[in-house]
């Protein structure tokens, strides 16, 4: 029967492929073991899995080795099989030959100063040796094919990544050296970063450092502030909302050096035009938290320290109304996150990961790989045991919130935290059961003098 020259669509027309070409060989027999294996494991029958590099991906991305009883070494054996089945039925193009890197090759790798860059930049090396490319010739269209070729052959990693961590590397290496190459581009972060307050006129400056000072109460007589003074991440948010609010309005068009006051910048046409422009960067139509947070600080300024009339009080709590969002229920992407929890395999995985982690550390208890382990599953029995905000787990101390109990050979931990540390002003108290407290104790007595050479009380050095 002739060979089936068409492209396939799916994994069971690789099945196909491989059957008539059956060899019989043992790397034939894992080619369709590793088929098959993937279709079980995504629970998807092989007619329903594509068997492009760019739809395989999305699909591969979802499984953890720990879901199948599997280690992630098999794991990525399996992938190889697979990818090496998909290149025999011609699904995903084959892999361009192994060609020698030039001299130039070798001396610009010479200017990296660790293994992990000349590792990093093989895959391009080889690439360009392929093409017959040398440094000198690796420009942002280069690196554009580049990316299109690992694109439609890559199963275990995404293009874009590879490509942007290449570009990074790239630069660094050419920038410290100074290397007569040209630098790559690439996509920047999704985050915006905002024009320091150091942008606008001093005034400006001062007046937004008094505010804040009020918002701290950094005179215990000024009656202006707040009743109570605000902690230091709510001060520092208030900054963050006004630098976002500000750099969004100079983006709008405004001139940062006519930015002299908060009555002159605090209005409610300017924060149409700000928030117009931060909605604009949103990667979706809703209207994104921030312009909600923005306009309650801006709301507090118009309020609370500008001599507003009231009808321009009222444009801007308008404002803040159409910006305002009221979420129902729980966020799509937390949903996502729990959703794992409905297999209670899951659930079993996580209550029991804290006494994993410190088997793994027993296994070799001195060296600070295993410390780290080991403080790893502390922190983790202690959320289990009584969620706490990150910052209250991170800033535990031995004398101020850890009290140990004596009971013959056993020893009970209670984890106290007053409520002038608590963000809702309720102090927290829990006892540890005597699996958390066992895991807790070894810590203390074996582990945590390993994981820093600080000297202090702090739980986690």
């Amino acid at each position: 029967m002739p060979f089936d020259m068409t492209k396939p669509q799916s994994l069971a027309d690789v099945l196909d492929r491989l059957t008539i070409r059956d060899g019989g060989s043992t790397r034939h027999r894992d080619q369709v073991s590793a088929v098959r294996r993937v279709a079980e494991m995504l629970g998807r029958a092989p007619a329903d899995l594509p068997c492009d590099a760019p739809g395989l991906r999305m699909y591969l991305d979802r499984i953890h080795p720990a879901q199948h009883h599997i280690t992630a070494h098999t794991l990525a054996n399996i992938k190889t099989n697979l990818a090496t089945a998909l290149r025999s039925a011609r699904a995903i193009p084959r892999n361009a030959p192994k060609v020698p890197r030039t001299v130039a090759w070798e001396e610009f790798f010479l200017a990296a100063e660790a293994k992990h860059q000349v590792w990093s930049l093989s895959r391009l090396a080889s690439y360009c040796a392929w093409r017959g490319l040398q440094p000198a010739d690796v420009t942002d269209e280069v690196m554009a094919e580049f990316q299109g070729h690992l694109d439609a052959r890559l199963l275990t990693k995404d293009p874009a990544k590879l490509c942007k961590e290449m570009a990074q590397i790239w630069n660094g290496i050419v920038k410290r050296n100074d290397l007569p190459f040209p630098c790559l581009s690439y996509e920047k972060g999704g985050s915006h970063r905002c024009r320091p307050l150091s942008t606008y006129p001093e005034p400006l400056q001062a007046e937004i450092q008094t505010y804040l000072g009020r918002l701290r109460h950094d005179d215990p007589f000024d009656t202006s502030g707040p009743d109570e003074a605000l902690r230091p991440t709510s001060v520092r948010n208030v900054e963050a909302h006004l630098r976002q609010f500000l750099d969004a309005l100079a983006e709008a068009g405004e001139e940062p050096t006519g930015m002299k006051s908060l009555v002159d910048v605090v209005t409610a046409e300017n924060m149409k035009a700000a928030f117009r422009v931060i909605m604009k960067r949103a990667p979706s139509d809703k209207i994104p938290p921030a312009c909600n947070n923005i306009a309650a600080t801006l709301v507090a300024i118009a309020r609370y320290r500008l001599d507003l009339s009231e009808l321009d009080l009222k444009a801007v709590l308008a404002i803040k109304k159409k910006v305002t969002t009221k979420p129902k229920g729980m966020s799509a992407k937390n949903s996502d996150r729990l959703a794992q929890f409905n297999d209670w395999e899951n659930v079993l995985r996580i209550v029991g990961l804290p006494a994993t982690l410190m088997d793994e550390a027993d296994r070799s208890p001195r060296n600070r790989k295993a410390a780290l382990a080991a403080m790893h599953a502390v922190a983790i029995a202690i959320l289990l045991s009584c969620p706490v905000r990150a910052k209250n787990l991170a800033s535990l101390d031995l004398e101020r919130h850890i009290k140990a109990h004596r009971s013959g050979t056993h020893t009970r931990y209670t984890i106290r935290i007053e409520g002038i540390e608590v963000k809702n002003g309720e102090p927290i108290e829990f006892r540890l059961n005597n699996r958390v407290s066992r895991l807790l104790h070894r810590y203390i007595t074996v582990y945590r003098p390993l994981v820093s050479r600080a000297q202090g009380t702090a739980l986690f050095p």
